[in-house]
């Protein structure tokens, strides 16, 4: 599923934890990595631009050297970050990239890395977004991973990817569907309750012949505090999901629940168009 990951560097702290996660599944995939620093294009001192970017690659050079025997090859670019790693993405055949949501400049909580959220909007391979808070809990590997879905196309798309990245980690699954709007669950029989089940139950004969622990659940609330609270409960070390739900949306906008969820997990959140799934 994954042969190329791209880890995008600024030299921040994020991006370093970003690298760590990119390692832990181009492991398990047996994935070569390509890391990518860019420049930009109005840099006030570009002679130490290129410099913060040459330490910023090095830095990620040793820790892969030091951590891991995968091959690993580099770049800088120059012009509009996001930009250019999309272009380099598309180019050289990536399958998966992976980076953190804060650069630099920090940004608070609430708000994402602005070449993180672009660089997510218009990829058209799945990315890796990497919280602050995640930053060293990929040391202990991915033990469960949670699968949030609607039964949508953009949905489901994610579901091979959480199920392939736990198969090869030997990671639990949790697949977890939330009926909207709602305070408590429905009884059984009621309507909203029986379509919850019906799409766990599509998502859990897609992995009745993989070798994967898979557990179903649903929850009545809101959806992305729903999940977050999902996390936190069960531990959860990634998610995958859609970039869109049943709402829809034009390509360049996120669902609203991926969105609020890329911005309040503690646990990086893997993303998956509906054409990449």
């Amino acid at each position: 599923m994954y042969d190329r990951i791209l880890v995008p560097t600024d030299g921040s702290p994020s991006a370093e934890a970003a690298a760590r996660h990119g390692l832990v599944i181009a492991e398990a995939f047996g994935a070569s990595v390509h890391v990518i620093s860019v420049t930009g294009e109005r840099e006030r001192d570009e002679r130490l631009a290129k410099a913060q970017a040459k330490d910023a690659i090095s830095h990620l050079e040793e820790l892969f050297e030091q951590e891991s025997d995968l091959s690993c090859q580099s770049v800088i670019e120059q012009g509009t970050p996001y930009e250019a790693i999309l272009s380099y993405a598309s180019e050289n055949d990536i399958d998966l990239i992976v980076m953190g949501t804060h650069g630099r400049r920090g940004l608070s909580r609430v708000l994402l890395g602005s070449v993180t959220e672009r660089v997510i909007r218009l990829s058209n391979d799945p990315v890796v977004a990497v919280p602050p808070h995640a930053i060293g809990r990929e040391r202990e590997g991915y033990d469960k991973i949670l699968i949030p879905t609607d039964g949508s196309p953009g949905a489901t798309a994610a579901v091979e990817h959480g199920i392939s990245i736990a198969e090869r980690l030997e990671a639990s699954v949790r697949v977890l569907c939330v009926i909207e709007g709602e305070t408590g669950l429905p009884p059984i029989g009621d309507a909203l309750r029986d379509e919850a089940v019906e799409v766990l139950e599509a998502v859990s004969e897609r992995a009745s012949d993989r070798d994967v622990s898979l557990t179903t659940h649903v929850q009545p609330g809101i959806p992305h505090e729903v999940i977050n609270n999902f996390v936190s409960a069960h531990g959860i070390d990634l998610i995958t999901m859609g970039t869109h739900g049943r709402s829809g949306i034009r390509r360049h906008l996120l669902g609203s629940v991926t969105e609020r969820v890329l911005r309040t997990s503690d646990a990086p959140v893997l993303t998956v168009r509906q054409d990449t799934g």
